[in-house]
């Protein structure tokens, strides 16, 4: 786990374009160390690399909530360190250090696609009698009703998590995970958060 942070997100997108996409929420497995040692981590840092830092603490209070669930002590780093600006990964593993993590989740969002549709407003004949023979059109005022246009936007977000191991630093497992069609960005990653939990669980990492 050598260099900088931007170095790895390079790594990780490329992953994307290999990875396929199903109408649902979908997890894919890139890659598991077969001869690390066996048992469930208990102490995890959590990191995600992001230029938008609201989004990066959010994510990461996501993450650590579920883990939470599961009975691991997740720790978010925006709570550590100011990552406002970046951080690399030699910060990464200090910070790792300092809190006695035994695993280290670095995610990173590598794709963002928003499909924005309007549907335009109908308009409706509102009709009322002023007077008179009911049956008499003329004799009725007329009013033109419009239905406003409705606005519906779907978020696909592409996340690639990688799993380090907090004594050696080597990467033991990374998953791309894919979350279809969410109303906002909060509740696409609230979504990828647990598939990521889920997946470790599955794994038997946590």
């Amino acid at each position: 786990m050598r260099g900088f942070v931007p170095a790895l997100v390079l790594a990780t997108i490329a992953l994307v374009a290999v990875g396929g996409c199903t109408p649902q929420t979908s997890v894919v497995k890139v890659f598991e160390d077969s001869t690390r040692a066996p048992g469930p981590y208990k102490r995890l840092l959590v990191v995600d690399v992001s230029s938008d830092y609201g989004q990066q603490a959010l994510f990461e209070g996501e993450i650590a909530a579920r883990l939470s669930k599961e009975q691991v002590d997740a720790v978010p780093i925006y709570t550590k360190l100011d990552t406002s600006k970046g951080v690399t990964q030699s910060e990464i593993n200090k910070v790792a250090d300092d809190i006695a993590a035994d695993g280290i989740l670095i995610t990173h969002i590598a794709s963002v696609d928003t499909e924005v549709d309007v549907v335009a407003g109908r308009e409706q004949l509102k009709s009322t009698c002023r007077r008179g023979d009911p049956v008499d059109y003329f004799l009725y005022d007329h009013d033109i009703i419009a239905e406003p246009d409705t606005v519906k936007v779907a978020h696909t977000l592409v996340v690639i998590s990688n799993l380090y191991d907090g004594r050696s630093h080597e990467r033991i497992w990374t998953i791309q995970s894919t979350c279809f069609g969410k109303e906002s960005m909060s509740e696409a990653m609230s979504e990828e958060a647990s598939a990521i939990v889920r997946q470790l669980r599955i794994d038997e990492l946590i």
